[in-house]
């Protein structure tokens, strides 16, 4: 699969103004609510918000694939109309992260330079929308 393998659904559709950040923590309880460890765990990367709705929120970035965007189902949901519904991925590729624009509308930037396809490094600010994102990761214990 390519980086640039991904769907790039239209964001014609209506906006709620309420700001909802999902966060992940170590409860096995699938219904309960979730919230973010301070601990970010070896071999793990983190987005925290910095700057917009939300400061101080945080998303693990668990999966191989994580979707970032104002889509509610995103796992990185961030809720202003300035974020396209999928906005970007955050991708688990030969062992680093990689953030990749989904076609958004707005682009997205790392240090304050749009790219469409980058490896993240820990340390790295993310902008998606009028969002600021810290990324961070902790490299496995050996």
């Amino acid at each position: 699969m390519s980086l640039t393998d991904h769907a790039r659904p239209s964001d014609d559709a209506a906006v709620d103004a309420t700001v909802i950040h999902r966060v992940i923590d170590e409860r096995a309880d699938d219904h309960a609510p979730r919230r973010q460890s301070s601990e970010v765990r070896p071999g793990s990367g983190v987005l925290a918000i910095t700057r917009g709705p939300g400061p101080g929120g945080q998303f693990l970035l668990a999966d191989g694939v994580v979707a970032a965007g104002r889509h509610p189902d995103s796992v990185v949901f961030l809720d202003d109309v300035t974020v396209s519904r999928h906005h970007a991925d955050i991708r688990w590729l030969d062992d680093e992260y990689w953030i990749i624009d989904a076609g958004s509308l707005n682009g997205t930037y790392v240090n304050g330079t749009q790219v469409q396809s980058l490896p993240l490094t820990s340390g790295d600010e993310i902008q998606i929308g009028k969002f600021r994102l810290s990324f961070t990761c902790r490299a496995q214990d050996r």
